[in-house]
């Protein structure tokens, strides 16, 4: 009887160990479970681990030094490709709308298959996000991925004490990492695109027009009537783009985030007014013993772009904007000058702000196609009596601007930019290259990378 009670004891103690054995091994698999779930998300083919959370929030926010914000604990994102083709996936943190710090001081730093040098968020690349809740987004790097491959990226971030000493108490930091597959990311525009960094273009200093600009010196941004517009200047090698079956050159992003374009080489060589003895002939049209004339350069381009463009059925990618014919003017000595002489050949201080003509002749024109102006050469790299082949609006021909010049009683001049590049005038009767300008609508996209050999493509929609 005593050795079946002890037998009996024996039994339940095994059970209850087992039992423990295997409650503890079910609970250490619920944890990792859990765990696993809250840190990890499937998209596309990546699944993707986090080592705390994709949302990031610092409920009192303080700024520390670099050298501190670097050996600062590390947020790890690990990616593995899932499917059979190498795949490219983003990597953007956005600030959410519950943010109330001011995120200038925000600094990131990342290490691994991304590796992002120490840069403040503002001067990170601005992505596009459908997300209402966020109030700003950027690209922190691309990630790329073989078929099963797993790759770890650490990303560290905090704010510097340099640019932020002082942070009220109580400031919030509530951010979110985006990953997104490259090949299904909701596109930026091409203002958005071009404009990725804009802080960094807004602070630059005014160039000088004073001299041929001879590097790359990028976008500038340029105050207009409606706002600020941004112009390309120099030795531009990444502002090609092909549409239409046309190479173009971009020339500004508009205020209303158009885009200005300018063919690449002059569509043919013709003359912009066959008549020369009148300084009325510098406008694109005028008025001839009260009827209105078109010069010869306005039809020229009206049915160059019926043919280029409407008879393709591109048209509705056009948009209507405001092209400057400015025929102000004064006359001294008997000798007109037109506003532009001033500007660009006695204070080389060129302007995109067109005033309403004081002629019957010229002015502003709402058109769907037109000429670059002398003003716009100028901002982007020419000067008025000096050659410059670097530049990029240098393309080896003489072709027409629609700025007018001055008038000599004789003959009716208007700038031009010869084959060395330099801004100069000639008679509107000389045949010369025509070079049209359009301008694309603000809600468009594209591929390529922007250089001659890759231009930009428009998406076609």
């Amino acid at each position: 009887m005593k050795k079946k009670y002890i037998f009996t004891l024996v039994v339940i103690g095994i059970m209850i160990v087992l039992t423990m054995i295997v409650g503890t091994g079910y609970g250490v698999y619920l944890s990792t479970r859990d765990k696993d779930e809250i840190n990890a998300t499937t998209l596309d083919c990546f699944k993707i681990y986090y080592s705390d959370s994709d949302t990031i929030e610092i409920k009192n926010v303080t700024s520390v030094t670099n050298e501190v914000g670097l050996e600062t604990s590390p947020y790890t994102l690990a990616v593995t490709n899932v499917c059979e083709e190498d795949k490219e996936l983003q990597v953007r943190l956005n600030i959410l709308k519950e943010t109330t710090v001011d995120t200038k001081a925000l600094t990131i730093e990342a290490a691994g298959n991304i590796e992002q040098k120490t840069i403040l968020y503002k001067n990170l690349s601005t992505a596009k996000t459908v997300d209402e809740n966020v109030k700003e987004s950027k690209l922190i790097g691309l990630i790329n991925v073989k078929p099963n491959e797993t790759v770890r990226t650490n990303i560290r971030l905090w704010f510097d004490e340099v640019k932020a000493p002082i942070i009220p108490k109580g400031q919030v930091l509530k951010a979110k990492f985006e990953l997104i597959d490259t090949a299904s990311a909701v596109k930026p525009t091409i203002a958005e695109m071009l404009l990725s960094k804009k802080e960094l273009i807004d602070s630059k200093e005014a160039p000088s027009y004073n001299m041929v600009a001879t590097n790359d010196a990028g976008l500038y941004p340029i105050k207009g009537s409606n706002g600020v517009n941004y112009y390309y200047r120099g030795v531009v090698t990444n502002n090609y783009v092909n549409f239409a079956g046309l190479l173009w050159r971009i020339v500004s992003i508009n205020s209303d985030n158009t885009i200005k374009l300018i063919l690449a080489k002059s569509a043919t060589n013709t003359f912009f007014n066959e008549k020369v003895n009148e300084k009325d002939f510098v406008g694109l049209s005028y008025l001839w013993y009260k009827d209105k004339i078109n010069s010869n350069i306005y039809n020229y381009l009206n049915n160059w772009y019926k043919m280029s463009i409407i008879d393709k059925g591109l048209d509705s990618y056009v948009v209507s904007s405001s092209y400057c014919n400015d025929t102000n003017n004064s006359t001294k000595d008997n000798h007109t000058y037109f506003s532009a002489y001033n500007r660009l050949v006695n204070a080389k201080s060129p302007s995109i702000v067109c005033t309403k003509s004081n002629a019957d002749f010229g002015g502003i024109y709402n058109l769907k196609v037109g000429l670059i102006t002398a003003d716009e050469v100028a901002i982007a790299g020419g000067v008025y009596h000096s050659n410059n082949i670097a530049y990029y609006l240098a393309n080896g021909e003489n072709f027409y601007t629609m700025t007018p010049a001055e008038f000599n009683q004789l003959n009716a001049y208007v700038f031009i930019v010869n084959n060395s590049g330099m801004l100069t005038s000639a008679k509107v009767s000389d045949s010369l290259g025509i070079r049209p300008v359009i301008n694309l609508r603000n809600d468009l996209t594209v591929s390529g990378k922007g250089t001659s050999d890759n231009p930009y493509i428009i998406d076609m929609n």
